[in-house]
């Protein structure tokens, strides 16, 4: 394997000074809700498998692995299908070096039959116990001179100001492949196309606390008239407008005039704006009283992909409209649109593309999450009003390089993707390359390539990575496939894409991405549901499902940490948990097969499908029985993850056909202050020697911001030849409002960069959606930074603040630092090709 193939650390900038790192206060759970760090990965910490305070070693040796403490196996954020099984052992009595599997006075056959029989003995009972278980009417301006930020409509506003853009750097294409069906909307040319824009503004916390809404309105008051162009929007989902003319209490229906927004129906209640009946009944009002031979819908308001669809009402909080109700709300409207807009994020997926085709020509939309200050509308629809019978494409290459260069000026550091998509071109072109790359996808699944899946799939580009939605730009990752038939598939959605720009830190999005699932696969049971509503290709659900399930068997099977054999057997044979990976090799043949074939009689599905009732659910278990010789060839072995000593440097030397089992890898510090962990986070700092291996040696430092030690937990690291961008996440209380705090490491910041605070959102009680941009951190902005906290013997106990309050200046420095005099525990975190986690021995000098 090319050593350039390893995963690749950040680099890092080390300042002078730290230490002072400490947690303040009384535990402040009850504000994030649980922990704020990588919860999902530290989810195997258990009382049973962690031990007595470590000691610190001598020089050159190592403390027990925290794979006894941070547990590994993750399936879904939850417990590995071992945990809460006694082991035993763990960090009791200080042991250092990699610890052996407990042995009993028998030959080593015997010893492997023995062990497979109790463990499908010991994994059946386990299972078979857990089975069981106000505003006036007529015209009005938008009068904001009340609200801290906002101008009023009596002067030019700074934020409808028309952004300068040179273009893109090549046309919008406008040739269309000859299968592609006719479209709906016919232009009558020569400016004769009357045209009627409806807005469905969903403005929830967006305007409540930005005022973001009235931002956009303003630049669609700020465009030129026509007496051809009507633009109709729909307000409401809000809490609080930040103007005095739209209500909070009801929704209300505008029309933008030369002379400021008109009043045309008021007093219609609050109306959920994710109900598809709400989306319906404006389309249907609109189309009515503003009768056009050219629509265009824009969809104004958080977004949430593939999974979780469109939009976020205050007034109707955790519910948003999935995929399927946007459908019903489209067809129910009863129009026929040129084009369908999302000034929302993350919603330039193939599925909703697929959704909007009967009813849209064309297709507007971000694969990325979308800056706050989201489209700029003013140039769009003055190029409309100027000539109604623009083309559509040129109208979108305007509306996009107006979009990305507004970005570019305003928010220099924010990711900024958009493009347009011919639907009818989609509909001739799309279907059966789809379902033919789909079928040889599956195929190599099924033919023991899931690794090239695997890792054509991890080198994908990926959006709101840590959102874990699993979307991926498809086009990424079919080239990346390179099969005939992800080749062509390529091609042909290629072509559909008539214009697509992204703003210059952000690569590999070519347009249009998709759900593939790689973590919480539980949520693939909604997914599936959805497609089979919408009419997803029957070829693509078996890919994901067979995927996911193969994933599933390698979980179920994994010599990693917090898995059935090692877990199970080290109680049952009295012995100690392992704990260089908590294995001490791959399970052998047969073990393989005696594992999953336990864990499918047991007929408890919960940790992967989420049910209860006992069925396998998407699960493919034919699949899965299939996999066991596959499982055997491909497996990562943790007991490779010892530390040995190379040119007086401590390593962690693994052979290319296990690093090349290896898709991810990060660095963990746990800092003892004296009563037990603080947990500084996740982060891809690593150095390799000349050998390719992997060097287990420790700074002491840590990230700073501004002199000041934080948690820090990376969130995605995209590559692309030298070009590269690694986002990470610092959480933090921003004026008493949980964030994240968002970072960048790039070709142009290498030493790292502090774009905004990202909203954190309480999926229970608020919205699964994806809040849209960054909130700017100003000078006096209040800054409480966080910190998970654990016990000696693994527990989460609660989130604390981490260090003093900090005040913002405006200025950050991003450095490493040193932790002090305290002890600490270093390990890394290894992430194998089915999502099994591994950890190395930890350091404690």
């Amino acid at each position: 394997m090319d050593k350039s193939d390893r995963p690749q650390g950040r680099k890092k900038r080390v300042g002078s000074g730290g230490g002072g790192v400490f947690k303040r206060g009384e535990g402040v759970s009850g504000k994030t809700g649980g922990p704020v760090g990588d919860a999902g990965g530290y989810s195997e910490r258990t009382e049973d498998t962690a031990g007595a305070r470590p000691q610190k070693p001598a020089k050159g040796a190592t403390l027990p692995s925290l794979g006894s403490l941070l547990g590994g196996g993750q399936t879904d954020g939850g417990t590995s299908p071992g945990a809460g099984v006694p082991a035993g052992g763990g960090m009791a009595g200080g042991t250092s070096g990699p610890s052996r599997r407990p042995t009993i006075g028998c030959s080593p056959k015997l010893l492997l039959i023995l062990l497979v029989i109790a463990a499908v003995i010991v994994v059946i009972v386990y299972f078979a116990s857990r089975g069981s278980g106000d505003s006036p009417e007529g015209s009005a301006g938008l009068d904001t001179t009340a609200t801290t930020g906002l101008t009023s409509v009596t002067s030019t506003p700074t934020s409808a100001t028309p952004a300068t853009t040179t273009g893109g750097t090549s046309p919008a294409i406008t040739a269309v492949a000859q299968e592609a069906r006719a479209k709906r909307t016919t232009l009558l040319g020569n400016g004769n196309d009357k045209v009627t824009v409806m807005v469905y503004m969903c403005a929830t916390d967006l305007e409540q606390r930005s005022g973001m809404a009235t931002a956009d309105l303003n630049e669609m008051l700020y465009a030129v008239d026509s007496d051809k162009l009507n633009i109709v929007i729909e307000t409401g989902g809000c809490t609080g407008w930040r103007n005095s003319v739209i209500s909070s209490k009801t929704n209300q229906r505008y029309l933008v005039t030369s002379q400021g927004l008109r009043l045309v129906q008021d007093n219609l209640g609050l109306r959920s704006m994710v109900n598809p009946a709400t989306l319906a009944d404006f389309i249907q009002f609109s189309k009515a009283q503003f009768p056009a031979n050219r629509y265009i819908l824009v969809m104004w308001d958080h977004g949430g992909g593939s999974l979780t669809g469109y939009g976020y009402d205050q007034h109707f909080s955790n519910d948003s409209m999935t995929l399927d109700e946007l459908a019903t709300g489209l067809r129910n409207g009863g129009c026929a649109f040129d084009v369908i807009g999302f000034d929302a994020c993350l919603m330039a997926t193939l599925e909703t593309a697929m959704v909007l085709e009967p009813y849209a020509d064309y297709m507007l939309a971000s694969e990325e999450t979308e800056p706050g200050i989201g489209w700029h509308h003013t140039g769009w629809l003055t190029s409309l009003a100027e000539n109604t019978s623009i083309p559509t494409t040129e109208l979108g290459k305007r509306l996009i390089d107006d979009y990305v260069a507004t970005c570019r000026s305003q928010t220099p550091q924010s990711q900024a993707t958009l493009s347009l998509i011919d639907l009818a071109e989609l509909k001739g072109t799309v279907p059966n390359a789809f379902a033919s790359f789909a079928s040889s996808t599956k195929g190599l699944i099924n033919t023991e390539n899931y690794h090239a899946v695997s890792s054509a799939r991890g080198d994908a580009k990926e959006f709101a990575a840590s959102s874990q939605i699993n979307q991926i730009d498809l086009i990424d990752f079919a080239e990346n496939l390179g099969t005939p038939e992800a080749t062509t598939f390529a091609n042909v959605l290629r072509g559909c894409i008539k214009y697509n720009r992204t703003s210059s830190n952000i690569s590999n999005a070519n347009g249009v991405s998709i759900y593939f699932p790689s973590s919480k696969l539980s949520q693939l049971n909604a997914m599936l549901s959805t497609y089979d509503r919408i009419g997803i290709p029957p070829e693509y659900s078996d890919c994901i499902r067979g995927y996911a399930s193969l994933a599933a068997s390698g979980q179920v099977t994994s010599s990693g940490s917090g898995n059935m054999l090692d877990s199970l057997l080290g109680g049952l044979l009295g012995g100690g948990a392992p704990s260089s990976g908590s294995s001490s090799g791959s399970s052998g043949a047969g073990a393989v097969g005696a594992l999953l074939e336990a864990f499918l009689g047991a007929r408890d599905f919960s940790k992967f499908t989420g049910s209860t009732d006992g069925s396998p659910g998407w699960l493919d278990v034919d699949q899965m029985q299939s996999a066991v010789a596959y499982l055997e060839d491909n497996q990562f072995d943790a007991s490779a993850l010892a530390i040995t000593e190379k040119n007086g440097q401590r390593v962690i030397a693994l052979s290319d056909e296990q690093w090349a089992l290896v898709q991810h890898m990060e660095m963990n510090v746990f800092l003892d202050d004296g009563e037990g962990f603080i947990d500084l986070g996740l982060d891809n700092v690593y150095e390799y020697n000349d050998d390719g291996d992997l060097i287990m040696e420790y700074d002491g430092t840590w990230l700073a911001l501004n002199d000041q030690i934080v948690s820090y937990y990376m969130m995605s690291d995209d590559h692309d030849g030298d070009v590269y961008s690694i986002r990470g996440r610092v959480p933090a209380l921003l004026n008493d409002q949980l964030v994240d705090i968002i970072i960048v490491f790039s070709n142009e910041h290498p030493d790292g960069m502090v774009l905004g605070a990202q909203i954190k959102y309480d999926a229970a009680t608020e919205t699964q959606t994806v809040a849209r941009g960054l909130i700017d951190i100003v000078a006096g902005d209040k800054i409480d930074y966080l910190c998970d906290y654990y016990t000696y013997e693994g527990e989460y106990t609660d989130t604390y603040y981490l260090g003093n309050q900090y005040t913002a200046t405006g200025e950050w420095v991003v450095e490493n630092l040193s932790v002090g005099d305290n002890s600490y525990q270093m390990t890394y975190r290894f992430t194998d090709i089915y999502g099994n986690q591994y950890w190395t021995p930890s350091i404690s000098d």
